[in-house]
């Protein structure tokens, strides 16, 4: 079994960075019930997270730096080439 969970990372207008807050407490929750997540996919309005972000985000949710993948698509058809240009394939394929 392989746990991907999808967050959104907000970017809050005042400040104009993204916060990592509420993915962090979204997998707290997770964790609550019994689900560690194997794949973080952080849905950013901004545009792909830094990588300074999705090392916050790995460190704060337990998960490899690799297995955080950031997106920002148009439509729902951009979503799998996104997925594999930020390697996620690979990122499952290693987790088995």
């Amino acid at each position: 079994m392989l746990l991907v969970h999808m967050t959104l990372v907000p970017v809050l207008k005042t400040v104009g960075e993204p916060k990592t807050k509420p993915t962090q407490h979204s997998v707290k929750e997770l964790r609550a019930i019994g689900l560690q997540p194997d794949i973080i996919v952080a849905r950013a309005e901004e545009g792909p997270l830094q990588e300074e972000q999705k090392s916050k985000i790995a460190l704060d949710c337990s998960v490899e730096k690799r297995a955080v993948v950031s997106i920002d698509v148009e439509t729902l058809y951009e979503l799998p080439l996104t997925l594999e240009d930020q390697g996620m394939g690979d990122v499952a394929l290693s987790l088995q």
